[in-house]
């Protein structure tokens, strides 16, 4: 799978296209420093839906400035430009009700640091990165990053669990709560009068305008 530069066409729409492939060599990183991802799913708690859910979702890998490799279904990545997946959502599998879920098998490896957003249409919904702790245990950091509420639907947790090869599952879960944006507080502060100018004006005034 190749990867899709994300294009902002409009504040509500995003296009992906195919960059051109690169010959730049990439840095290379032995196979244990690798996660090797075989599954992630997504699973949605959802509170209110006054209109259907989409059928996918997007799980957009970000570029990697530090140039760690990323590989999707054995094809590397070029550093420099962002790739995704689609989570098509299960309807197989028994959920709670009012859960959806949402997965993949597409075959992903990463390095520690490679991060992640998911798109609910054109909203950006959570976001995560891999990292090792000090025993060198793979985990998932994830984070809602919701800006406002949805139209018509309302969720209010969400839980990842990432299914790896030669590790447990990683999982993380999280309360969907709209991040509020702080109001900035702008003071406007008057200028103090010049001393030297009001004085020359007061003496232009007491002048007679004589020679």
């Amino acid at each position: 799978m190749q990867a899709l530069v994300a294009l902002s066409t409009s504040a509500d729409e995003t296009v992906f296209a195919r960059p051109r492939n690169s010959n730049t060599a990439q840095p290379k990183h032995s196979y244990r420093d690798r996660l090797k991802i075989k599954a992630f799913t997504l699973k949605l708690s959802i509170s209110i839906a006054r209109k259907s859910l989409p059928e996918t979702l997007t799980l957009l890998f970000l570029p990697r400035i530090d140039g760690t490799p990323l590989e999707i279904n054995d094809s590397n990545i070029r550093s420099d430009s962002p790739t995704f997946v689609l989570l098509h959502r299960v309807v197989l599998v028994k959920t709670r009700n009012g859960d959806v879920l949402y997965g993949s098998r597409e075959r992903v490896g990463v390095c520690e640091g490679a991060r992640f957003e998911v798109y609910l249409n054109e909203e950006k919904v959570l976001k995560g990165f891999f990292r090792q702790d000090e025993d060198e245990e793979w985990k998932v950091e994830c984070e809602c990053v919701l800006e406002k509420e949805m139209i018509g639907v309302s969720v209010s947790e969400a839980e990842v669990s990432v299914g790896v090869e030669g590790h447990v599952a990683l999982n993380a879960r999280m309360e969907m709560v709209v991040k509020r944006k702080k109001k900035m507080r702008i003071h406007f502060l008057g200028l103090e009068e010049i001393p030297e100018e009001r004085e020359v004006a007061e003496g232009e005034m007491g002048s007679d305008g004589g020679d």
